[in-house]
């Protein structure tokens, strides 16, 4: 059943129809982000020095993916291409269109981005929002597929992230810290004084 919401899509879809000039845009805009997103994080990873932004980002992603395909199985709905019959801006498997599990990744990527790097963070919320853009724009989803995977990448980003911080998984990732490469800890060491001292 369609929402409000949902009209909205398919309004932002005959948009792109009426003006195929954009639509290269969008998607070159949106593969930009899918990439930058991943690689982003993983140069700040780097930089950064601590091992709970990864940790916490590794394992935020896999309980996503299972938190989206168990919601799939429960909730199915046709894709906007499939139900309203027409051809997909970006080519596409007709299977189950809720919730995104693409925007739900990004999620998971800017929630734990924000509470490690602050306002650094801030570039996966906008990669968040573009990628989940994009995929209502193309129409392989609707607006609340969108919105219900950024929610649940959200939610599990935000769990993973505090399971990270516990005192025991932080004691061990502390552990793990020390035995890693010489500048790398001291860098790390450096940015957590850095942070405390603020």
């Amino acid at each position: 059943m369609q929402t409000f919401i949902d009209g909205s899509s398919a309004a932002l879809h005959a948009f792109a129809v009426a003006h195929a000039w954009v639509t290269p845009l969008v998607i070159w805009g949106t593969a930009g982000f899918i990439v930058l997103c991943p690689v982003g994080f993983f140069g700040l990873w780097i930089w950064d020095g601590r091992l709970r932004p990864g940790v916490a980002a590794l394992v935020g992603l896999g309980v996503t993916q299972w938190v989206c395909h168990e919601v799939g199985q429960l909730l199915y709905r046709p894709r906007p291409f499939v139900a309203l019959h027409f051809v997909p801006l970006y080519p596409h498997p007709p299977n189950n269109s809720f919730p995104s599990s693409l925007t739900a990744f990004a999620a998971v990527a800017a929630v734990i981005g924000v509470l490690a790097w602050g306002r650094l963070g801030l570039v996966f919320v906008v990669g968040m929002a573009v990628v989940g853009f994009g995929c209502v724009y193309v129409g392989v989803h609707y607006a609340t597929d969108v919105i219900a995977g950024a929610a649940l990448g959200a939610g599990c980003g935000a769990i993973t992230w505090l399971i990270a911080g516990l005192p025991p998984v932080a004691r061990m990732l502390s552990a793990l810290e020390r035995r890693l490469p010489p500048g790398r800890r001291y860098r790390g060491a450096r940015r957590v004084a850095a942070r405390a001292a603020s």
